[in-house]
């Protein structure tokens, strides 16, 4: 009888301390894992309203998350090829428009451009980003682009004493300054001012052509490549 007792106290005496090591072992792997770098919680999301796709392999990654040391619901744009991530373009608070986080521009052979409207009549302002690296190679303001001729025309500091219309060749790597729209009607008394008023008219191998055509007038510069 007291062999048997024994043997009962043993056996509760032992599953007792294995209980306490599968136990003790549960908790070190939760502290692990609490302790993690992890600061961000992915959500699902719908489908981005705007082309994600780039030539060359690349790609835009939208994403939606929590950030959980402010506990603030962020949304990105982030440059990938493949799945390799590149660079986070751009990160703001969700939701916000799309367009506004930011978009497609235009698609050259080794760059983009990233562009962001914040609305009607207001300008949209882009990056000239490198595809490889995601440095950004110009900013300004958008007016016009032709991706075939990989042309883009744009304002640099639009608003400020300094504000230059530029004409940007990416196939020739050659950065015009256009002179002489400044003082037209359209310019001076349509809101947005050059941005709303010039455009690209044509682009030959030697040669591009810029424009400001309204009922009022008709206004032609020409430029060599």
């Amino acid at each position: 009888m007291k062999k048997t007792i024994f043997t009962i106290l043993t056996f509760i005496v032992f599953f007792s301390c294995q209980n306490k090591k599968k136990k003790s072992g549960a908790d070190n792997s939760t502290n692990q894992f609490d302790t993690t770098d992890i600061a961000q919680t992915i959500f699902d999301f719908e489908p981005y309203d705007y082309d994600t796709i780039l030539n060359g392999g690349y790609n835009l990654k939208y994403k939606v998350y929590k950030d959980q040391k402010t506990n603030e619901k962020l949304q990105s744009l982030t440059l990938r090829k493949g799945n390799k991530e590149i660079k986070v373009l751009n990160e703001t608070s969700f939701p916000m428009l799309f367009k506004s986080l930011g978009f497609i521009g235009a698609d050259f052979e080794n760059s983009f451009v990233f562009t962001q409207s914040f609305g009607a009549g207001n300008p949209s302002y882009i990056q000239l980003i490198n595809k490889a690296s995601g440095q950004e190679l110009l900013k300004g303001t958008w007016v016009d682009v032709d991706e075939s001729e990989q042309v883009l025309l744009y304002i640099e500091n639009e608003h400020e004493e300094n504000q230059e219309l530029v004409i940007y060749d990416l196939k020739n790597e050659n950065k015009i300054i256009s002179k002489g729209f400044e003082n037209s009607n359209c310019v001076q008394n349509v809101i947005g001012g050059l941005r709303n008023c010039v455009e690209i008219d044509t682009i030959t191998t030697n040669e591009i052509i810029l424009k400001i055509k309204t009922y009022e007038e008709k206004i032609i510069k020409k430029y060599n490549r």
